[in-house]
């Protein structure tokens, strides 16, 4: 008999958009954004919802748009004499009122400040647009003057010390030069990013830059480094590819796949045949780049690969666990090949199961042998197996494939237990209608993305991504395994309507109120 059932939980949370705002005060001020919102300069006769004190931002700078129909942000520069730069790029004027709206993900850099972006002006103004931050995440300043190498890790003799859990203990050097910084990559586990982009070696850093270190952010502004000490982030995956080929390009296997999932979210890739699900997964693995952009926390994956691709990864088809061992032992065989041994002393590795197995609630159990668990406690030690490292995405293809009713089922609650904590699940499923839960008996999905192959051009396209009751809904039918019967051909003995649905989920995605 269990004496501890499976837990089924609500989907957690999103973090509410937060705007990270630094002006000529150099104190960082977090901002969470709600509905419309204007930017500009602190001014008698006009009061905007987001003010600074800056000489070169205008009365009403810029507007933060908000667009409840997709549940993202735009920004626009209202045609403003010094402009917004996001990401390193001017926005240009579009019309009368103003730019065209950029939509903004999260850890995209804006800027008002000189053209000369490697010599800012005294007043120049940096706002981090954050999806992954806490609102009540506390900032440090660090007075960098007198210091010519500033080493920054988790060690204790490093000068700048992070509690950050995924930063290595000597993460990296900041040595000043003429012109500012060089940063230097001590072979961390998991790299860091000067503005976005992803540093191999090192790299020069200017006044002003956001260099991304693990899970820290580190602004470099003036003599003084302001940072943050998070925990482990929360954030979104957005997935944008606008044609993956192969053959030198003669032959599309994905075309105009569009869509965006949070932390939490429990996603089903569904395909009909040859739609290119197992081409999806490579492409948001990194393994066979896609022309696009696949984008997590603020980052590109294509174009950081080597800090981030520890943060994406395959789960293996069914985890069995050694009925011999104890529940600590196994969760230290994992730190073991997960945190290496450079970055990751054996205090650090304990710090982490322990942390785990408190987030996962099992610390009680840890000198239980897992012959000695019960069903639903394996299934936590099996959670908390994945967790031990820092990936951020879990990708299954085919988990549930050549298991049982029952085995499918446990292996379902498992990866939703995962996504549960902060992270995102995706999952290509033959049978995707077993995955519920059986006290509700809802689906354990909170996405679904449905893949279909055009008779027009043989590829793949997005034929729908939304909830499960929309998926049914959309496709007229009350089992998620019947949508195949839609949009396979007739000869796989499917209705062969495919295009019809494709071309019904564009029809149906509303436009953005700002093109």
């Amino acid at each position: 008999m269990e004496t501890q059932k499976t837990m089924y939980y609500q989907p957690a949370p999103q973090l509410p958009a937060t705007l990270l705002v630094i002006d000529c005060t150099c104190r960082p001020r977090l901002i969470p954004l709600k509905g419309d919102m204007t930017f500009g300069r602190i001014y008698n006769g006009e009061l905007c919802s987001i003010t600074v004190k800056s000489a070169i931002v205008g009365r009403r700078h810029g507007e933060f748009v908000y667009d409840d129909s997709e549940g993202v942000y735009y920004y626009i520069d209202n045609n403003s004499l010094n402009g917004t730069f996001i990401n390193g790029r001017k926005l240009e004027p579009f019309n009368e009122r103003g730019s065209r709206a950029y939509r903004l993900t999260d850890g995209d850099i804006l800027r008002v400040d000189r053209k000369t972006l490697d010599k800012p002006h005294p007043e120049a103004v940096i706002m981090i647009y954050c999806t992954s931050m806490r609102y009540d995440e506390s900032w440090q300043m660090f007075d960098a003057g007198r210091f010519v190498n500033i080493t920054i890790g988790r060690g204790e003799n490093n000068v700048i010390r992070l509690t950050d859990i995924s930063a290595s203990r000597e993460h990296a050097v900041l040595r000043r030069n003429p012109n500012g910084w060089t940063v230097f990559d001590n072979n961390s586990q998991n790299g860091i990013s000067v503005n976005g982009r992803g540093v191999l070696g090192n790299a020069h850093v200017s006044d002003h830059d956001v260099i991304k270190l693990a899970n820290t952010t580190i602004i470099a502004f003036g003599n003084t480094l302001i940072y943050n000490n998070p925990k482990e982030i929360t954030g979104n995956l957005m997935v944008r590819i606008d044609r993956k080929t192969v053959d030198f390009g003669r032959k599309t296997l994905l075309s105009n796949i569009s869509f965006q999932v949070d932390s939490g979210d429990f996603v089903l890739i569904l395909g009909g045949s040859g739609a290119g699900k197992t081409t999806l997964v490579k492409a948001i693995l990194g393994d066979g780049k896609a022309e696009g952009m696949i984008i997590l926390n603020g980052q590109n994956l294509y174009e950081n690969f080597k800090s981030m691709k520890s943060q994406i990864g395959l789960v293996p088809q069914f985890l069995t666990l050694r009925l011999n061992d104890t529940v600590k032992s196994t969760l230290m065989d994992i730190a073991d090949i997960k945190l290496d041994r450079k970055n990751y002393s054996k205090e650090d590795k304990l710090r982490r199961i322990y942390e785990i197995m408190d987030k996962v609630g099992i610390t009680n159990l840890q000198n239980h042998l897992i012959s000695q668990l019960s069903g639903g406690q394996k299934k936590k030690v099996s959670v908390a197996y994945q967790l031990v490292g820092f990936q951020k995405v879990f990708i299954c293809d085919e988990p549930d494939s050549g298991l049982d009713a029952a085995s499918r089922r446990q292996q379902m609650e498992i990866l939703k237990e995962i996504a549960q904590n902060d992270k995102i699940v995706m999952v290509i499923s033959h049978e995707p209608d077993d995955a519920i839960n059986v006290e509700t008996g809802e689906s354990l999905f909170s996405k679904v993305v449905v893949l279909a192959k055009s008779a027009r051009d043989g590829a793949g396209h997005l034929a729908f991504f939304g909830s499960v009751n929309d998926a049914k809904a959309h496709f007229g039918v009350s089992r998620l395994q019947d949508i195949m019967l839609e949009i396979n051909p007739p000869y796989e003995g499917g209705k062969g309507r495919a295009d019809f649905f494709i071309d019904k989920y564009i029809a149906m995605q509303r436009r953005p109120r700002y093109e």
